[in-house]
């Protein structure tokens, strides 16, 4: 969504454990910071979907990645 200075990721990560998460924030931290470096400076936010279908998760698991990640980007989970 350039005209409004967005940039769109997708992830299908599993975030079913504490360490499947873990690396998920790691991951997804770098990928947002290095895309930063490689688009336009009009291009400035992030809005990252994780694709979580098929995963029981318990609301604290999102929301321990969602708090992780907030201050890089916009995030949604894709959950069916």
């Amino acid at each position: 969504m350039p005209e409004r200075g967005e940039y769109v990721l997708v992830a299908s990560h599993s975030l079913m454990t504490v360490e499947a998460r873990r690396l998920s924030i790691e991951f997804n931290r770098m990928r947002i910071a290095y895309a930063a470096t490689q688009l336009p400076s009009h291009i400035a936010k992030c809005r990252l979907i994780i694709d979580v279908r098929g995963q029981n998760l318990a609301p604290s698991a999102l929301l321990e990645v969602s708090t992780a990640l907030e201050n890089v980007c916009t995030l949604e989970f894709r959950q069916s």
